[in-house]
């Protein structure tokens, strides 16, 4: 393969994969999901001024350099009733068509599943133009009779059980538009008047210290979809506290299934609006390549279609090399 070919072909390449990228990144809503720059963008919260915690940390993160850690300080004369911890909150963009939103966080939990003092939690809020006011809810960790928070689905609320690592890092990847319908119906033609999310780490134990770290948080809303139909999103079983009617939803190293193929993205349009003079460029040079490709295997061609020549030994006129008398002078070859 000539380097023309070579080079053609790496461009070609090169625009399928701006596109292809571009196409399935979407638009991120939550603002340095990293920690990478503090806690802008953040709002943090304590449920208790001396006994909670809320801090960033450069000794254990998912990637980069920092990671949120939620905590609380020992305190044995603390009683259980008194609910500590803490964690940060954000208010996102709500111009999301249909709530097609992927919500995507790693979490490490020192606590998880059913416990006796500790929740640990992301809780989507959702304020809707219709009056509704919604709350997605995902726990890693959940004690019910301690912290006076009722862990059951109702009108307003629905609640995922989630399966964790162990002092590992857990992802969880969540379809927003599933899990709501999975609760409150259609999705379609659901307006957002008000969006945020929490990531918090609550308890009443005092005997322990639990925490829970969070990094790469993001919140991408998804291009519109081409068909209607529901994803199916992945299932397996975990423990009901107070018989909740809730489904879990597989997570961990395994993180539960989101959206198909062709929900997730921009649309081509934006994104030749968003890439538009590299994009432009690209396709210029691959176009000019080709015409040049073009013309040269064209020109290949006719040479190689062309019968071989001679000169007449007599008079010097150009004949077929196969001819044995000049045309010209009539002399034998």
């Amino acid at each position: 393969m000539s380097r023309g070919c070579c080079a053609y072909l790496f461009l070609s390449i090169l625009l399928f994969e701006i596109l292809s990228v571009s196409a399935s990144s979407g638009r991120d809503l939550i603002v340095n999901g990293g920690f990478e720059s503090q806690f802008e963008g953040w709002e943090p919260y304590v449920y208790d001024e001396v006994y909670g915690r809320v801090d960033l940390t450069s000794g254990t993160s998912h990637s980069g350099t920092w990671s949120l850690r939620t905590y609380i300080n020992p305190a044995r004369e603390i009683p259980y009733t008194r609910k500590r911890g803490g964690g940060v909150k954000q208010v996102l963009s709500n111009n999301v068509e249909d709530l097609n939103m992927v919500l995507d966080f790693w979490v490490m939990p020192a606590i998880i599943d059913q416990n006796s003092y500790t929740n640990i939690r992301s809780v989507v809020h959702m304020e809707l133009k219709d009056g509704r006011s919604v709350n997605i809810s995902y726990y890693l960790a959940w004690a019910p009779p301690a912290l006076g928070e009722f862990l059951y689905n109702t009108s307003d609320s629905t609640i995922f059980f989630l399966p964790a690592l162990l002092h590992q890092w857990s992802n969880v990847k969540r379809e927003i538009k599933g899990d709501f319908e999975s609760r409150f119906g259609n999705s379609k033609g659901v307006i957002l008047s008000h969006l945020w999310t929490l990531f918090e780490m609550t308890t009443v134990s005092h005997m322990t210290t639990p925490d829970a770290f969070w990094d790469d948080i993001s919140m991408v809303a998804q291009a519109q979809s081409q068909t209607s139909s529901s994803p199916t999103q992945t299932t397996t079983p975990s423990p009901n506290p107070q018989s909740s009617s809730s489904s879990s939803s597989v997570t961990s190293t395994t993180t539960a299934s989101v959206t198909k193929p062709t929900e997730r993205g921009l649309s081509i349009e934006s994104t030749i609006e968003k890439n538009g003079i590299l994009i432009l460029l690209l396709l210029a040079t691959i176009l000019g390549m080709g015409a040049v490709a073009v013309r040269k295997s064209s020109h290949r061609r006719s040479e190689a279609t062309e019968s071989p020549k001679k000169h007449c030994m007599n008079c010097g006129e150009e004949m077929d090399a196969d001819s044995k008398y000049c045309e010209r002078c009539g002399a034998r070859q």
